[in-house]
């Protein structure tokens, strides 16, 4: 059998560096349409997804996909992978990312958070108008509190810089894992709460925050599933996918309403409903910056 040979677009540069390696082995973890997700010995996940449909994300591979191609038609329970010498084969797939392009992006320096604050503090109401506008034109209605004082059947979460480690304990054990879909609302909701701290971990009134929320999130995530995990994981570690990144970096570099809209929507459109819940946890996270700094 001849194996199909799937042109690659470009990786991410935690992929790139697990593939430095001359010889890794995983399995197959999950098989969707557009989207794989492949698990390594040490238990850590690397993604293969459609170039057309996903933008970059720290672990994964974009591919060019041919018309019609669908993954769980192409795979097999845990069928093996090998990666050696610059491929990565299966039997029936090769997956050449010699000179492909690594994706690597750059978060703003302290100094231009520091500065670009209060600029990206005005923004938050265009993108609460924005989400409101998403949800309401997608028929998007999530089991979470999106806003604050909205959608009042859903969940609230009401953490807060000045919380104790008791109480974010029990935030936290309310929303991780609580949802639906792939990557639960609650997951979802608190990667975006993450991403907008992330620049500010060190600084006075976030560090000791941040430190709880290391310490208080790895022991409750064995309350949601194996992808979820991986994705907060990598959080709070300090890695997004691009639509989170492209949002961080134009909220503190001055941008225009409309830059600010359109990475939004960027956020907005990955999933079905993580990236309104990812938002709504970015908007939260502003809120937390706004309350305390």
């Amino acid at each position: 059998m001849v194996a199909v040979a799937l042109p690659v677009i470009s990786m991410g540069y935690l992929a790139a560096s697990r593939l430095a390696q001359k010889q890794v082995s995983l399995r197959l973890h999950s098989a969707f349409e557009s989207a794989l997700n492949m698990v390594a010995e040490d238990g850590e996940l690397l993604t293969l997804l459609c170039a057309i449909k996903y933008q970059q994300l720290p672990d994964a591979i974009r591919v060019d996909l041919p018309p019609g191609w669908d993954w769980r038609l192409q795979t097999r329970p845990n069928e093996p992978f090998i990666w050696r010498d610059g491929i990565l084969t299966t039997q029936r797939l090769s997956i050449s990312l010699r000179g492909s392009a690594q994706w690597q992006p750059e978060w703003p320096m302290i100094a231009q958070v520091k500065q670009g604050l209060p600029g990206a503090l005005t923004h938050y109401q265009t993108l609460t108008q924005q989400l409101r506008h998403y949800c309401q034109q997608q028929h998007i209605n999530s089991v979470l509190q999106l806003l604050p004082q909205e959608c009042p059947q859903g969940l609230a979460v009401n953490l807060t810089a000045n919380d104790s480690r008791e109480m974010m304990d029990a935030q936290l054990a309310k929303i991780i894992g609580f949802g639906h879909g792939l990557t639960p609302d609650g997951d979802d909701y608190l990667l975006g709460y993450l991403a907008a701290l992330w620049s500010w971990r060190e600084v006075e009134g976030i560090a000791l925050h941040w430190e709880n929320l290391q310490n208080a999130v790895p022991p409750l995530l064995s309350r949601t599933n194996d992808i979820s995990r991986h994705y907060v994981t990598r959080g709070l570690e300090g890695h997004f996918s691009e639509p989170i990144y492209q949002l961080i970096q134009l909220l503190y570099s001055n941008a225009q309403t409309t830059q600010i809209r359109t990475a939004a929507l960027g956020v907005m459109q990955f999933g079905s409903s993580s990236g309104v819940d990812c938002l709504a946890g970015l908007l939260h996270g502003l809120r937390t910056l706004k309350a305390t700094l």
